[in-house]
């Protein structure tokens, strides 16, 4: 099982996460993260990045879940989360549109990898936290939340614009409050990690 958590900067994934690995403790995060190669190559991310910054944090997210390894694992960001940045650049002429296109490419081979997506959408309660680098401007904040709204309305759409039309992973909004997140996920894992199936009779079915 592999699960990510996506949404823009200060959505509350990292939060989530520790209150999930608590209620779930099989899911591990990996070691490596992309963030381990955005800290030691100081690469630019958010409004100041580019093309180059984005390819290097693309090829970390891959690798990140190429190389990892259990039966059970959660990620704090995916591929999705690169596309949604990179759409930011695009439309402010930082990213071309075919360095858009070669990384949707990439990004659909990757999510194929994955059996589920929790997109957490914004709140007005979850206010910018000032830390490793992370852009504060709500009104950037608010244009990569609304890119997101955007990908996910393409997966449920059906479209295959950004997400593959076969082998793709559920993706689901955890529309409520930061406090009730984990009973959302509850209606579609088990206690033991695993999805329900038709036969239990979960809404993802």
């Amino acid at each position: 099982m592999r699960i990510a958590i996506i949404g823009s900067q200060n959505s509350g994934k990292s939060h989530l996460i520790g209150e999930f690995i608590q209620k779930w403790p099989m899911y591990k995060t990996p070691e490596k993260t992309y963030r381990n190669i955005i800290k030691s190559r100081n690469i630019k991310i958010n409004q100041e990045g580019d093309e180059e910054s984005q390819k290097v944090i693309l090829n970390a997210l891959i690798d990140e879940v190429q190389q990892a390894s259990g039966d059970f694992l959660i990620f704090d960001r995916c591929v999705v989360d690169n596309i949604a940045y990179t759409l930011w650049l695009n439309a402010h002429d930082k990213a071309s549109d075919k360095f858009v296109m070669d990384s949707k490419f990439l990004a659909l081979q990757t999510l194929k990898m994955f059996d589920i997506l929790f997109y957490i959408p914004l709140r007005d309660e979850i206010k910018i936290e000032e830390k490793d680098n992370r852009d504060t401007n709500p009104e950037f904040r608010k244009e990569i939340d609304n890119i997101f709204k955007a990908l996910v309305l393409s997966y449920e759409k059906g479209t295959g614009a950004f997400f593959p039309t076969e082998d793709c992973p559920a993706v689901i909004t955890l529309d409520g409050p930061p406090d009730i997140r984990c009973e959302q996920i509850r209606l579609y894992l088990k206690d033991n990690g695993k999805f329900f199936t038709d036969e239990d009779g979960s809404l993802l079915s």
